[in-house]
C-alpha cells in the first residue's frame, strides 16, 4: 500500500513548466502556519499522482507560501510570467528523519521573505 502525502511527511515532486523542469523535495505542513493552498492541493496524493497549476504571478506568494522560493531555484524561475503553469507529478513519500523535520522548521521560518515586491507582510521584501 502506497503512503500519501501527508503532515510530515518528506515529499518528493517532479515539476515542469513550459520550458523547464526540475525536482522540489520537501516536509509537507513543516511551516509554522500549517499547510499552505500547494500542500492542500497534494494532501492525500499518492507516488504516480499527477496535477496541473494555473496560478496567477500576484497570487504565488500566498499559494506556495514558504515553498516559493525553493519551487524557484527548482524550475528556475527568475521572473515568472503572468500566470505559473505547473505540471506536478508525485514521485515519492516517506517518513522523515527527525532532523529532516527539525531542518524544514527551521527553513519554512527563514526564508528571509518571499523575493519579491508583493506587500505579503514576510519582511523580506
Amino acid at each position: 500500500m502506497s503512503i500519501a502525502v501527508d503532515h510530515l511527511k518528506k515529499v518528493t515532486l517532479e515539476i515542469q513548466t513550459d520550458t523547464r523542469e526540475g525536482k522540489l523535495e520537501f516536509i509537507c505542513g513543516a511551516a509554522s502556519d500549517g499547510f499552505c493552498p500547494f500542500e492542500y492541493e497534494l494532501l492525500h496524493k499518492i507516488p504516480g499522482d499527477q496535477l496541473h497549476l494555473s496560478v496567477p504571478r500576484d497570487k504565488a506568494v500566498l499559494t506556495f507560501a514558504h515553498l516559493y522560493k525553493p519551487l524557484q531555484k527548482a524550475v528556475g524561475i527568475v521572473t515568472p510570467a503572468e500566470t505559473i503553469d505547473l505540471n506536478v507529478s508525485v514521485i515519492s513519500i516517506s517518513d522523515p528523519e527527525p532532523r529532516e523535520i527539525i531542518q524544514a522548521l527551521a527553513q519554512a521560518t527563514d526564508q528571509n521573505g518571499c523575493g519579491g515586491d508583493c506587500g505579503c507582510g514576510c519582511g523580506g521584501c
